[in-house]
């Protein structure tokens, strides 16, 4: 008798493959029941049980006088060094690991899959209600503005659309990054595995982990999964050289040589010169991501905040004073110089995951917990006369911020940016979800100063939990 286990197909054993009976009725061996996927529900029939510990599940005592009585020897692999047999030794050995992986693995995918399916029904429920609401005050002639009890369906409304998106877009492509430095890519269409890899894309959307990526330097990193998979790359315009004269924009050349090309930015880049807020009065409405070169005057931020689909937001403050409030949708934002009004703003951006605030000069603020728990990614640069302020908005973030970035120097460079008590101050702060800490260094900082930099490091990694990784941004050393 040939005595497998169902799952990982190796022979039973009275050890590690120790033949264990489930309350069904199906026998799988101990190692397999010991892997932390298996839950409470049996891998072959999908049946749930209730039992304390999976330990205390019961031996198959028929199995082990069958294993008794036979007095096979452990199995061993087979000596030699001929490729073809090692090869087919290793093809079989993960094949096993894979269909383990499979049986425990698709059953939580359906069952994650009927979750979302539930969860867009509710949402498109809650949105034709308010849709209905909303037709009937208008044929009332009770029109004014949002209120409170219809800001939610709106979110909603604006999350299927973008659902939508996803579900329909022309092309996906995903890419998979090995240990050892090896990829996988592919770019797939409608139908079939593309249509698959669309439910992926919705169920990481939900997750939060999905961002929109474009080709070359992110400004604002997103947090993604280790597999990274991302929607079609959006039509991107960047401001260079040629579209200024002495140093105004040419708006009309680029306006017509937008209609040329039949395709409307929904990226602006590099944007500079005068006349910035002519351009972006036209092409305003249709941008999801625009990136400044220098500083920004107050009407250029004024055109900003009118961009009702802006999603990604990269500008850096001149001196002036009187600069408008933020656009409240941003999913990201990298600010250089930001206001009190500004700063005041990010606490009512119920979307924003990631981001970056430096030289914050105004009065220090405090800032309640976040009712969102949407950031993940958060960068800070202050000064010591600041601190009090950006340690509020840490603790603002507590729960939902994975990676946290601080500009930090060491005792000998910038005594107005250097934190002796960071590592106790951040841990106060109850950053529960934290992954990764990274001490952002001047320009000016050497590989030198890397003795130094390797002691506040763990000094700072001391005050943290273990699973907090604590590195420098500039000299890459290893962790300690």
């Amino acid at each position: 008798m040939d005595l497998k286990c169902d799952i990982c197909f190796l022979k039973f054993d009275l050890d590690a493959h120790r033949p264990k009976n489930l309350p069904c009725g199906h026998t799988i061996c101990k190692e397999c029941v010991e892997n932390p996927s298996l839950g409470k529900k049996c891998p072959t029939c999908r049946k749930a049980f209730k039992i304390r510990r999976l330990e205390d599940l019961p031996d198959s005592f028929i199995t082990i006088r069958h294993l008794e009585n036979e007095d096979v020897p452990p199995r061993k692999k087979p000596r030699t060094e001929d490729p073809e047999l090692q090869q087919l030794q290793r093809g079989a050995d993960a094949g096993r690991k894979v269909v383990e992986m499979l049986r425990l693995v698709v059953p939580l995918a359906v069952e994650s899959l009927n979750r979302q399916l539930e969860s867009s029904v509710a949402q498109l429920g809650q949105v034709e209600q308010a849709l209905e609401r909303r037709v009937q005050r208008e044929a009332a002639g009770d029109v004014g503005t949002t209120s409170d009890a219809v800001e939610e369906p709106l979110q909603l409304a604006e999350q299927l659309e973008a659902s939508h998106r996803l579900l329909t877009s022309t092309k996906c492509t995903v890419a998979a990054e090995e240990e050892g430095g090896s990829a996988w890519t592919a770019s797939v269409q409608p139908g079939g595995c593309g249509d698959i890899l669309r439910l992926l894309l919705l169920q990481l959307r939900a997750d939060g982990q999905l961002g929109k990526v474009d080709v070359g330097d992110i400004a604002v990193p997103t947090i993604c999964a280790p597999i990274h998979v991302g929607p079609p790359l959006i039509s991107v315009l960047s401001i260079t050289d040629k579209h200024l004269d002495n140093g105004r924009l040419k708006v009309n050349d680029i306006l017509l040589g937008v209609q040329k090309k039949w395709a409307v930015p929904r990226s602006l880049k590099n944007l500079k010169g005068a006349g910035s807020e002519d351009l972006l009065r036209v092409m305003g409405p249709h941008l999801e991501e625009l990136q400044t070169s220098g500083e920004v005057q107050p009407s250029v931020m004024e055109e900003v905040q009118k961009m009702s689909g802006l999603r990604r937001l990269q500008v850096k403050r001149a001196e002036d004073e009187g600069y408008p409030d933020l656009p409240l949708q941003l999913e990201e934002l990298y600010i250089n110089g930001i206001t009190e009004n500004q700063l005041r703003c990010v606490e009512h951006m119920p979307r924003l995951r990631s981001l970056a605030v430096k030289n914050y000069f105004g009065p220090n603020l405090s800032f309640p917990p976040s009712q969102h728990n949407r950031l993940v990614w958060l960068s800070v640069g202050f000064d010591t006369a600041h601190k009090p302020t950006m340690l509020s908005l840490i603790r603002a973030h507590a729960s939902s911020v994975q990676e946290l970035r601080v500009y930090c120097t060491l005792p000998t460079e910038d005594k107005d940016h250097f934190f002796p008590d960071l590592g106790q101050e951040l841990a106060a702060c109850g950053l529960v979800v934290l992954r990764r800490l990274v001490l952002v260094r001047p320009t000016k900082h050497t590989a030198c100063q890397a003795a130094a930099c390797v002691v506040q490091r763990r000094d700072i990694r001391s005050c943290l939990p273990p699973s907090v990784d604590v590195f420098c941004f500039k000299c890459h050393l290893l962790q300690f």
